[in-house]
């Protein structure tokens, strides 16, 4: 069997990138997304998210964009005088405890608002390319069953039974004249069991502006992502979309 997750990154990101996921999850491509908590559109996502029942909302773990859910004397290391997060500093200077306390914190602020993360993954990739991270979401996404999005990177680190993960990640973007075709092709040559396509779909407001530099690429592939052609591209190559919870609910159950 083939199952695929699209999970769009970035949800709580601006209004209008809330706006731009729930329409490709509603147009039937994207399954899950990742929420982030500290960002100015977290309180519309959260107000959207009732209205999309279906749409499995995992958490965006942030250490680079804006200010920490923790207080600066928790984290200190994380961020600068100005109380922001570091966005040039050696990720070997961040203490571990540090970026512990503020995963805690994130998860909690998600929680708090009455939404419980299906899953965890981290904003600019942060798990994949840094040891110390992973491990720290290793350990949380263990302590909370629930799974962590893979890393195609091999940190070297113990093989846990307890940790959930898909048996592929397909990381691209999707902003190109080719864009579409080429995300037909990896669908046409997903390998079986469940694999994860990340994407950054939503529309350019003037709160994305002021924090991302990817702003019109998110309306190109939000045209991919929310193409009606695109669920019956997957039914056709005998494809399962399936959202984290569901997923991580059948996993249980084998």
């Amino acid at each position: 069997m083939h199952y695929v997750i699209i999970n769009a990154d970035d949800f709580g990101l601006s209004p209008a990138v809330n706006r731009g996921i729930v329409q490709a999850h509603r147009s039937g491509g994207v399954t899950s997304t990742s929420l982030m908590v500290n960002m100015p559109g977290f309180e519309d996502a959260l107000h959207l998210a009732a209205s999309v029942p279906g749409l499995s909302i995992g958490l965006h773990f942030n250490l680079t964009y804006g200010r920490p859910v923790s207080t600066p004397e928790q984290v200190s290391s994380l961020i600068g005088a100005d109380g922001l997060f570091h966005r040039s500093q050696p990720i070997e200077l961040w203490h571990p405890l540090h970026v512990e306390r503020e995963l805690s914190a994130q998860w909690r602020r998600m929680t708090d608002a009455g939404l419980r993360p299906t899953h965890l993954d981290s904003h600019h990739l942060l798990h994949q390319m840094h040891r110390m991270i992973y491990r720290v979401m290793v350990d949380k996404a263990c302590r909370e069953g629930v799974p962590l999005r893979r890393s195609q990177i091999d940190h070297g680190l113990p093989s846990r039974s307890d940790l959930l993960m898909t048996g592929g990640i397909l990381l691209d973007t999707y902003g190109d004249d080719g864009a579409a075709a080429r995300l037909h092709t990896y669908l046409r040559e997903l390998a079986p069991g469940c694999t994860e396509i990340a994407c950054h779909p939503g529309y350019v407001d003037a709160a994305l502006c002021t924090v991302s530099d990817w702003t019109e690429l998110r309306e190109r592939e939000l045209s991919v992502f929310a193409d009606p052609e695109l669920p019956v591209a997957m039914s056709q190559l005998g494809i399962h979309p399936i959202s984290y919870r569901v997923w991580r609910m059948e996993h249980a159950i084998m």
